[in-house]
């Protein structure tokens, strides 16, 4: 059955039905929608009808919110997805008053002639026109979606789901509009009640905050709000900690530098790193890495010492891993995420370390790579960040294309301490970094063709120290592309003379 007469057997079964919530707002903003809201009325036989519906549509259902009453259709073949539940209240006007934001609480009724014209590549829909007569809008949401405000539909929207003190800011986010006054002064208010929402809730509302080009400026505003620290306290204690070093704000404000860098970075990564689309599953999930950079000096605080005059976070890069781990696993975050930030975090001084020696070797870059392994592009990603950030933009901009020549070398009273030349010589480091990866293919590199009982076997030799000696032989070979084969690495073996 095609989605022209989807509408249809919904009237047939409900009379009547409303398009209600984000689809409405989307189409109003000429936008394509994933999945449509409808609200219709009550009765006893509510949930025989869904299913009744799901039959007639050859679509699959099942209960989103079992309490209200909430089922999801998907539609086969068409990839249709509605969200069906009866009227959160008597009727259709106290179900729109009872919604989060002006925005989110107009409705539209559902017609025979209500058609979605599925976009084969995306797999969104492109809605009919809104007939403005046709709107039912209570709470001025058409007039707040043109002037681009986001406001609560009523105050107790806060308290009855405080999940929506975090919404307010994904909408802020996504759409680009601006959070009214007097409804972020109660955002302020109840900011501590976000604790309440479940963690996979607030989880999935701060990726999606992450996920704005301007995630530092987002985050910046979370936190001035009160709901960054309410959902990650371990971060305020770097408001105050080396102010000294980093200014007003100290850490924290290092912290959103980074963001900031991190931020540029995506929107301009050709002009930085070349031929990074060679690499470009690492930058799928941007989120994720603007996460790294919010939690990657959230050790620092417990860590800070005054050392011989000079305030100095020994150990947080490894004290941070392990913060990071316990922030991820209460905000219900995969196994994988969680692991990839822990071990980002717990190694992001490693490149600095490295371009801190005058002669970076072959040898010094594979171990690097070898050590580092799979998170290596996630690390060179939050190291760049990190070190630009202590550069301004238009002087980040103005060596753009030095970044790209070889590191230059030490002078022998060492780098200053800070400024352009130190960060230039990092930045040339990382590039180098990037740019070895991506020529030498080396997520197929550094796994090995050969293993210890290959060894053993080959040189009739005990297990031991010096097993490990000689794999790593065989993988500089292979990092240096002297051996591209298991055959060759065999070859390779059976020419050593063991001690």
């Amino acid at each position: 059955m095609t989605t022209s007469h989807a509408a249809l057997e919904i009237i047939k079964l409900f009379q009547q039905a409303f398009l209600v919530g984000g689809a409405v707002r989307d189409v109003l903003l000429k936008k394509q929608v994933k999945d449509l809201d409808l609200a219709v009325e009550n009765g006893p036989d509510f949930g025989a009808k869904v299913k009744k519906l799901a039959y007639r549509l050859k679509a699959s259902v099942f209960p989103l919110d079992e309490e209200r009453q909430v089922y999801r259709l998907t539609q086969r073949g068409t990839g249709l997805q509605l969200d069906i539940s009866p009227f959160q209240g008597k009727d259709l006007h106290e179900d729109l008053m009872r919604r989060d934001f002006t925005i989110n609480a107009m409705a539209l009724p559902l017609t025979s002639a209500f058609k979605p014209v599925r976009n084969k590549q995306t797999g969104l829909f492109t809605l009919p026109a809104v007939k403005k007569a046709d709107l039912i809008d209570p709470t001025g949401g058409w007039k707040d979606l043109k002037t681009g405000t986001i406001r609560l539909v009523n105050p107790k929207a806060l308290t009855e789901d405080p999940l929506r003190l975090l919404r307010a800011f994904r909408f802020s986010a996504g759409l680009g509009f601006k959070i009214e006054p007097a409804t972020l002064k109660l955002i302020k208010r109840h900011s501590a009640l976000i604790t309440r929402s479940a963690p996979e809730r607030i989880h999935d509302e701060l990726l999606l905050i992450l996920n704005s080009p301007a995630a530092a400026d987002r985050t910046k505003e979370l936190y001035a709000a009160g709901l960054l620290t309410a959902i990650v306290p371990e971060l305020e204690a770097q408001r105050t900690c080396a102010e000294v070093y980093y200014g007003k704000d100290g850490v924290l404000k290092h912290t959103f530098a980074v963001m900031e860098r991190l931020d540029h970075l995506f929107e301009n990564i050709g002009a930085y790193i070349p031929n990074w689309t060679k690499i470009s599953e690492f930058f799928e999930e941007k989120n994720i890495l603007k996460l790294a950079a919010l939690l990657h000096d959230v050790a620092k605080p417990p860590c800070a010492r005054m050392i011989n005059g000079r305030l100095r976070f020994f150990g947080h890069e490894e004290h941070g891993a392990l913060m990071s781990r316990r922030i991820m696993e209460r905000l219900r975050f995969s196994r994988d995420h969680t692991k990839l930030l822990s071990a980002t975090i717990g190694t992001h001084l490693r490149p600095g370390n490295l371009a801190s020696n005058d002669l970076i070797s072959d040898k010094a870059v594979f171990r690097f790579f070898r050590t580092i392994g799979e998170y290596t592009v996630p690390l060179l990603i939050l190291s760049w960040a990190d070190h630009s950030s202590y550069i301004s933009l238009s002087q980040l901009r103005s060596i753009k294309g030095r970044m790209k020549e070889k590191p230059f070398s030490i002078p022998k009273g060492g780098l200053p301490q800070n400024g352009v030349k130190k960060t230039l010589r990092f930045l040339q480091v990382l590039n180098l970094l990037f740019k070895v990866y991506i020529s030498k293919n080396i997520k197929l590199k550094t796994t090995r063709l050969i293993d210890g009982h290959d060894v053993i076997k080959t040189l009739k030799m005990s297990s031991g120290p010096d097993v490990g000696e000689i794999l790593e032989k065989v993988s500089l070979r292979q990092f240096e592309g002297k051996i591209k084969t298991r055959r060759q690495a065999l070859c390779y073996l059976k020419r050593l003379t063991v001690r």
